[in-house]
């Protein structure tokens, strides 16, 4: 199933169409599914295994919306039309389970929660805990905006951390996600760690997704398994949940699990001058550029992208335009940019 066929379902009718995909793979995946709490598929045969979690329900569902979203897509970006009816896109969370549906079609020894109702709350995943097994080495968490996050709750492992680190990720502040959900209630102590997967602005009409993105985690997946199944990577302690540090690009905005680009009155970033020589400041600036030309997808950004004098830039903008630019080259040079539309 593609990601567009995926924007199309609302939450009954996709939980109807994963368990008929899953049933293709019974030789493989043992499956349980609960109506109110979600799918639970899990690998036969394996000792551990992580799960993989991902939420079936977005806005369009809690607000009762019953037409399908109106799409454009303009190379490896997707985005609504401009007299859509509905309050979002859907790829929060409708790219988290088509990357775990890709997965099972692999069959990767993981093991999957598509639970329902996670935006009031995760209520599906509160009601799937009785079901868990004690084989799971960490909850792996596919419900995060941009394309390098990995966000963290404080049920932190920081060797789970450094696994995704060493493959570009970086740390970020979370607030709730089904696999916190879990992770905080789970018996066995086991952490948890949410990545990004390709979706922006979501809950809003200008929500959007970037394919490339998308088909990065999913691809950094398929090539983790000896090292997520090895063992559990159980909760260390809180500090490095409390003591990350927050950029001043980013703010809450209405509790919700994803960190929102802030911009000042003139257009432009607000910036601190005297944090000129702060290498973690630079860096989150780097992450900015780079999360930018994803959302604006490969066609835009590149048409926005100038050889810019940089002789006499400040290093913040040096920053956001090496992320800028390694964006472009990563959408650009991906083998996979168009697998999710086939």
């Amino acid at each position: 199933m593609n990601i567009i066929e995926l924007l199309k379902y609302n939450q009954k009718e996709l939980g109807n169409k994963i368990k008929e995909i899953v049933s293709n793979y019974r030789d493989f995946y043992s499956i349980i599914s609960i109506d109110g709490g979600g799918i639970l598929v899990t690998p036969k045969g394996s000792k551990n295994y992580p799960l993989v979690c991902s939420h079936l329900d977005t806005i369009n569902d809690q607000r009762k919306a019953k037409e399908t979203p109106k799409i454009v897509i303009q190379g490896d970006y997707i985005s609504l039309a401009s007299d859509s009816p509905c309050s979002c896109l859907g790829g929060d969370d409708r790219c988290g389970v088509f990357i775990a549906l890709e997965l099972i079609k692999a069959r990767l020894p993981y093991a999957f929660g598509f639970f329902y109702d996670e935006e009031i709350g995760g209520v599906g995943s509160s009601y799937m805990l009785q079901y868990l097994t004690d084989n799971i080495t960490a909850f792996i968490g596919l419900d995060r905006r941009g394309a390098d996050q990995a966000a963290i709750y404080g049920y932190d492992n920081s060797e789970l951390m450094s696994l995704f680190e060493r493959r570009g990720y970086f740390k970020a502040k979370g607030s709730f996600t089904d696999a916190s959900n879990l992770a905080r209630i789970y018996s066995k102590g086991v952490a948890c760690i949410n990545l990004s997967v390709g979706y922006y602005n979501e809950h809003t009409p200008k929500e959007t997704i970037n394919i490339t993105a998308m088909n990065r985690t999913l691809t950094i997946l398929k090539d983790m398994v000896d090292e997520l199944t090895s063992k559990p990577f159980l909760i260390e302690n809180f500090m490095i949940y409390n003591e990350l540090y927050q950029s001043k690009l980013y703010y809450y905005y209405g509790g919700d699990d994803d960190l929102y680009n802030y911009y000042g009155d003139d257009g432009l970033y607000n910036y601190d001058d005297d944090d000129d020589d702060d290498s973690e400041a630079l860096e989150q600036w780097y992450i900015e550029g780079y999360n930018k030309a994803m959302e604006q997808g490969y066609e835009i950004a590149k048409a926005e992208f100038y050889n810019d004098n940089l002789k006499e830039a400040e290093a913040w903008y040096i920053s956001y335009r090496a992320g800028f630019k390694d964006a472009l080259d990563d959408m650009q040079n991906l083998k996979y940019p168009k697998k999710a539309l086939a």
